[in-house]
């Protein structure tokens, strides 16, 4: 019985030394975990008061309209680069007031060709310093063309409000370097035809039209897909291009009762057709056609000859309704100048002077500004373009063989533009 007692005793003691041990283990843990949290109390308290002191060290932040303001002030080629810096500053150019601002900016005059299966772009400016004399051109080599890559001459847009359209459905964005293909219409819509670029300045909207003699389609910047357009007029074939101006897109028209060509207008707001008649007793097949802005906001029909000399004629459009036009002529001085040689009308500026440049480019790029209104003229000549290092780099002017270059698209009158393609 004693034996039971004593045995029932030790392992009693030894349950109160387990326990006992036991407790202190937890106890230490705890003051361990207590002492642990305090030492980051502390911590986080010291840093956040070396980042409230840190930051109250720190000049304020750029006030929103003063960082636009700075950034308008810079070249293109210089924003297009701090797109890359951050998310927030590339959505700065995003911002109406912000691409509002670039309107009012100078005009440039784009320039592309393709060599060595490369496609370059050039881009000078239009108009002159105080002094006389031009600031720097800039150029670069398209690194994301490769559905660009083959000869687009024919039948190119205008720049329409920073934008360049071209046949192939490739819409061209120059001052961000951005391409991009546009969808193909379901079988439903026949894909052949010509296609225009149109902007609609109301709403702000670039529309995409494609024409031929069965049907008419339009495809809105940025919407998903084709349209139909009703058909509520004669059809006709389409013709070339002939300019966009203040939202109406204008182009050469057939119709196919009777073959009669005139000017189609298309409102691109409304997406209405309107044609008007030609001039009396004028022939597409005499000139080189072109709509412009004129006086007092009236249209002009330009027809430009160019031998021996370069002759123009200013068809004013006096009543669209009516048809009434008034005509005027002017023949350019000789051509004494090198670069005079095979000059062709590219469109107009914004001080509605018709920019002539050569349809050959060589080391040195001509370009010719005629005022009909003032009947002035004025000259840039812009010399060793291949010369400069980006020239040697890409050997654009290397030897004779290729001292000349063909097949040259030039725009002038861009507007650049930062809205993104992607």
């Amino acid at each position: 019985m004693d034996s039971e007692e004593e045995k029932t005793g030790e392992i009693y003691g030894t349950s109160q030394s387990s326990s006992l041990i036991q407790g202190i283990f937890e106890q230490a843990a705890i003051d361990k975990q207590e002492k642990n949290m305090g030492e980051i109390q502390q911590r986080a308290t010291h840093d956040e008061e070396e980042e409230e002191e840190e930051y109250r060290s720190q000049p304020d932040p750029i006030p929103l309209d003063l960082t636009l303001e700075i950034l308008s002030r810079l070249p293109a080629k210089s924003i297009v680069r701090f797109l890359c810096v951050s998310k927030l500053w590339s959505s700065y150019t995003t911002l109406p007031s912000f691409i509002s601002s670039f309107a009012s900016r100078p005009r440039r005059l784009v320039l592309t060709f393709l060599k060595y299966k490369k496609r370059f772009i050039f881009s000078f400016p239009q108009h002159e310093n105080t002094d006389g004399s031009y600031s720097p051109f800039y150029s670069y080599e398209m690194k994301n063309a490769n559905s660009w890559r083959r000869n687009c001459s024919y039948y190119p847009s205008q720049s329409v409000q920073g934008f360049i359209f071209f046949k192939g459905n490739v819409f061209w964005n120059p001052t961000t370097q951005q391409v991009l293909q546009l969808p193909k219409p379901t079988r439903k819509l026949r894909f052949w035809g010509h296609t225009y670029l149109g902007y609609d300045p109301l709403e702000g909207k670039y529309k995409i039209l494609v024409i031929n003699s069965q049907q008419h389609r339009i495809l809105t910047w940025g919407g998903a897909q084709w349209r139909l357009i009703p058909n509520g007029f004669p059809s006709h074939f389409p013709g070339i291009y002939l300019g966009c101006v203040d939202g109406v897109l204008y182009y050469e028209a057939f119709f196919v009762i009777g073959g009669e060509s005139c000017i189609m207008s298309f409102h691109v707001g409304s997406e209405k057709f309107n044609p008007i008649h030609f001039p009396e007793g004028i022939s597409s097949n005499l000139y080189s056609f072109m709509i412009v802005p004129y006086e007092e906001g009236r249209l002009a029909l330009v027809g430009t000859t160019y031998f021996p000399n370069i002759s123009v004629k200013l068809w004013v459009l006096e009543d669209a309704d009516g048809h009434e036009w008034t005509c005027k002529s002017f023949t350019l001085p000789p051509r004494t100048r090198r670069g005079w040689n095979n000059l062709e009308l590219k469109g107009v500026s914004d001080a509605g002077e018709l920019v002539f440049t050569p349809m050959v480019l060589t080391d040195s790029f001509y370009v010719l500004y005629f005022d009909p209104r003032r009947n002035t003229i004025r000259e840039a000549l812009f010399q060793g373009i291949f010369g400069d290092e980006f020239g040697c780099r890409y050997r654009l002017g290397d030897n004779s063989k290729y001292s000349s270059t063909f097949n040259v698209d030039v725009f002038p009158n861009h507007m650049e533009n930062f809205v993104s393609l992607l």
